[in-house]
């Protein structure tokens, strides 16, 4: 009963900080907020003739951490005794990492899926139901993470003439935060020194 208490006040808390502006609090469990009424053209205020809508801004990083890092603690405590065991024999429907201990999996759902795209759980999971794939977003991260595998198992192996080590790709290193990657970069701002400056 308590655990199903905590994963229902977590999934709140996911709820409410997907929907919540960077640098504003969320309400307190219990109270009721009063719905607003959307601007014409999105949350942002009107569209402008011919320009396209403006985005929702991204959540705030901070509190996604934070209901991710409990949801996470509340699933170590409840596997205790089991989180050295392969994570494929303690959780069901782990297709991909299965090998990693469960400790390690519930780390590298934290770290580099949730932290790495900037999600919390319930953005792939159904709260409380991890094993359900009716998310598509589950689907995908499960086709991305085969996409990594390959890139360090078959590419990056095969490039003989790499003479460093060098770090393997994960969902960080394209997705930095972020539900989309960035397929550019930032143009520099500051003109580079002169020669002789």
């Amino acid at each position: 009963m308590r655990t199903a208490t905590i994963i229902a006040t977590l999934t709140i808390a996911a709820i409410a900080c997907s929907r919540t502006k960077p640098g504003t609090t969320p309400a307190p469990a219990g109270t009721t907020v009063a719905a607003a009424t959307p601007a014409p053209g999105g949350p942002e205020g009107p569209a402008q003739p011919g320009t396209p809508p403006r985005r929702r801004p991204p959540p705030n990083p901070m509190q996604q951490d934070t209901v991710r890092r409990a949801m996470v603690d509340s699933i170590l405590a409840s596997i205790a005794g089991r989180e050295n065991q392969p994570a494929g024999s303690v959780f069901r429907n782990v297709k991909l990492l299965k090998n990693l201990t469960a400790a390690e999996f519930l780390r590298t759902m934290d770290t580099q899926y949730g932290r790495g795209l900037g999600w919390t759980c319930s953005n792939c999971h159904v709260a409380g139901k991890w094993d359900d794939d009716t998310k598509k977003n589950k689907r995908i991260a499960r086709q991305m993470q085969a996409m990594q595998d390959y890139i360090n198992g078959t590419q990056l192996a095969s490039v003989k003439e790499l003479d460093a080590e060098y770090d393997k790709a994960t969902c960080v290193m394209c997705h930095r935060g972020a539900n989309e990657p960035r397929g550019v970069m930032d143009q520099p701002t500051v003109a580079p020194p002169r020669p002789g400056n």
